[in-house]
């Protein structure tokens, strides 16, 4: 009997051994097959983000070099003739398919003694990452006094020269005094600075301190936003400006006040100004060399603002959202909202858009009408901006973060989707700020960094809240040294590089601090977040 049951007993033993190996094969197959196609779909998309034509190719390649690298050298390798997986990465519409498959024979040891040479092994394995998933971009932009500062610190020089008079011998800051011991957050305190004259101003206003280099007072402003000295308080005439034509100084020129780094618009009555205010005198400089520009002389070069950085940039990554978006589908959609004191809805229009707060007025598709209401700056001299205007009225308590950052979240934008549909879009936000909220609690004028906890919000609505910091450069002014630069410099809790970083929603990542001199800094962020918005989880099936 036994020698009977020998030869089976023999074979079974066999074929267990057989199929133990068959079986560890597969699954080390089927876990790298599984792991390449994700690779290769991430890899691929990856490479998308950055615009490489060769996207598929490098998906291809990085599939094939994880499935090797995941079968290792085990010993079951002896028993395969070859391992040569077949890797394709296609795009369809909305995503980046991988798929990787392996066919091949597993040699047997005992199952030769029954002719049998080798067992068939297949497995397979697909990843889809969707590049083009349905995706609402919502862009919040900073349009307060603080976003009409000079775009670099050329053009910041040449707002501080011409703001007094431009004329010669104007007095203006031209270097900040640092010194050690200070109470800023780095132990440095900008406490003075050294005027074109030579002497040195200690950051104080008259009533407050002596000053030792003659910068008077700034303009005062009364009426419907006239420019009007209060009274002669020291400078000379600006004979380059219109005269008064307002009582008790009509017929007068306005006096050279202290010098400015903002573009500052008070004449709402005119929308260029034409040099009646600080706003004015930026714009009558276009059509020079860009202030920015290497050898540019302060007192006779072209003023570019913040504010046009931001237009231009916001032009540009709509120009890329339509470029991206698949017309058959219409999957990309953008909203533009800019912020002073409050809400301002630039697209959809609201007048055109429907029923506020609905998923059509919260962003749309019509390119061309969405880059018209963006606008641009103008190319010459003393004409208006198209599209968005640049914030008119008076300065102080104009950037009320916390109204803003809540009537966003509850009136204008509903919680997000998970992109499957036109009406589950995906959701991000854009937000475009120095950070600085400045706003009247009660009778009390606050300056503060923006709350963390307000951007909270958006995320628990699902939201990717991206950031891009335009900073709050150090001024030479006493308003500055004496409120605002343990904010603007500090990196810690409650400073706007700290708080804007905990804003995003990955504070490495999704946050990016534009350069202060390079003018295509701003642009380059924005498309980074556009790319980045684009590039969804993956996701893969066996």
């Amino acid at each position: 009997m036994f020698a009977i049951m020998a030869i089976p007993i023999i074979g079974l033993v066999g074929l267990a051994v057989d199929f133990g190996i068959w079986n560890e094969t597969y699954a080390t197959l089927s876990l790298a097959a599984s792991s390449a196609a994700l690779n290769a779909a991430k890899t691929a998309a990856s490479a998308d983000l950055n615009n490489d034509a060769n996207y598929l190719a490098e998906g291809t390649t990085a599939g094939k070099q994880w499935f090797m690298a995941g079968i290792g050298r085990g010993a079951y390798a002896a028993y395969l003739p070859t391992i040569t997986p077949t890797v394709s990465v296609t795009v369809s519409a909305t995503t980046i398919i991988a798929q990787v498959s392996f066919t091949s024979n597993v040699a047997s040891i005992f199952g030769k003694l029954f002719h049998k040479a080798g067992y068939a092994i297949n497995v397979s394995a697909s990843a889809v990452m969707p590049i083009a998933s349905y995706l609402n971009v919502e862009i919040l932009l900073d349009n307060s006094p603080s976003m009409e500062i000079g775009a670099t610190p050329g053009d910041i020089a040449a707002m501080m020269y011409l703001t007094p008079c431009s004329m010669p011998g104007a007095i203006y800051g031209v270097k900040a005094n640092q010194t050690s011991g200070g109470s800023s957050p780095s132990g440095q305190n900008y406490n003075s600075y050294t005027c074109s004259s030579g002497n040195v101003y200690d950051g104080q206003l008259p009533q407050y301190g002596e000053q030792s280099c003659p910068i008077p007072l700034p303009f005062g402003v009364s009426g419907s936003g006239s420019l009007t000295p209060t009274a002669y308080v020291g400078g000379p005439n600006c004979t380059n400006l219109a005269k008064q034509a307002v009582s008790p100084v009509s017929g007068q020129y306005p006096l050279a006040g202290a010098p400015c780094a903002f573009a500052c618009h008070f004449d709402s009555a005119d929308p260029i100004s034409k040099n009646n205010d600080y706003f004015g005198v930026a714009r009558s400089t276009i059509g020079r060399t860009p202030c920015y520009q290497a050898g540019a002389p302060a007192s006779n070069c072209a003023i570019t603002l913040r504010f046009d950085l931001v237009k231009t940039a916001v032009n540009q990554v709509i120009t890329a959202i339509q470029s991206y978006n698949i017309n058959a589908l219409n999957n990309l959609n953008v909203g533009v909202f800019t912020f002073d004191v409050s809400v301002n809805q630039i697209y959809p229009r609201p007048v055109t858009c429907g029923v506020q707060g609905s998923l059509v007025c919260q962003a749309g598709g019509d390119w061309a009408t969405a880059l018209s209401d963006v606008g641009t700056p103008p190319t010459q001299a003393n004409t208006p901006d198209s599209g968005i205007q640049p914030y008119t009225g008076s300065n102080g308590g104009d950037t009320n973060l916390p109204n803003v950052l809540t009537s966003l979240a509850t009136n204008y934008l509903t919680v997000a989707g998970d992109g499957s549909s036109p009406t589950k879009p995906l959701k991000v936000l854009f937000l475009v700020t120095d950070g600085m909220a400045d706003y009247n609690n009660g009778a009390t004028r606050l300056n503060v960094a923006i709350d963390p906890s307000q951007c909270q919000t958006y995320k628990n609505m699902g939201y990717t809240v991206y950031v891009l910091y335009t900073p709050y450069y150090p001024l030479m002014n006493a308003f500055y040294l004496s409120t605002n630069y343990s904010i603007a410099e500090g990196t810690g809790a409650g400073s706007l590089v700290y708080n804007l970083q905990q804003c995003a929603s990955d504070p490495v990542n999704d946050f990016i601090e534009a350069s202060a001199t390079d003018t295509t800094s701003i642009a380059r962020a924005l498309q980074t977040f556009l790319k980045r918005a684009l590039n969804a989880p993956a996701r893969f099936t066996l």
